[in-house]
């Protein structure tokens, strides 16, 4: 059902469309353009994942932070809005978690969330995401200071 591949430079248009539509829930909310994007490709070699269903791209995930010593990541995912709300992140999400533990051999998976992303913070708890930290007033969108919640869940 679900395909992880890593991103390349081909998948960039798709990956900029879903990035800056979901910015204003983005700890960047800074609006990007294909070439900045490519360049950003070019420089930081980023690991992200194209997330296929049945060989349409869907979404991708961001992995980041990778701690031996811990034996966590952080994970982040953004689907295209035509694949919101179907229930589809929890199970991309579940459908990773083994190929993460296998690759990484990693006991836990963090991730940040801002606090006035509640449909994401309700994914995060469902997916068994508990609340570890909180910096307050990290941003400031639509005109009040938000939070950036970090969640670790132990996989």
């Amino acid at each position: 059902m679900f395909e992880f591949v890593p991103i390349e430079e081909k998948d960039l248009p798709f990956l900029i469309e879903v990035r800056n539509e979901c910015r204003e829930f983005l700890h960047d909310n800074r609006m990007f353009t294909l070439a900045e994007c490519e360049q950003w490709f070019r420089e930081k070699k980023p690991n992200f994942v194209i997330i296929l269903l049945n060989g349409e791209r869907i979404g991708y995930l961001r992995l980041s932070h990778y701690n031996l010593e811990e034996a966590s990541i952080y994970v982040g995912a953004d689907l295209h809005p035509n694949f919101r709300g179907r229930g589809l992140a929890q199970r991309v999400y579940e459908a990773f978690w083994p190929l993460l533990i296998a690759r990484y051999h990693v006991a836990s998976a963090k991730l940040e969330v801002l606090s006035h992303n509640a449909a994401a913070q309700r994914l995060y708890h469902r997916l068994g995401f508990v609340e570890i930290s909180r910096h307050s007033g990290y941003a400031l969108r639509n005109k009040s200071l938000v939070d950036s919640i970090v969640l670790l869940k132990v996989l």
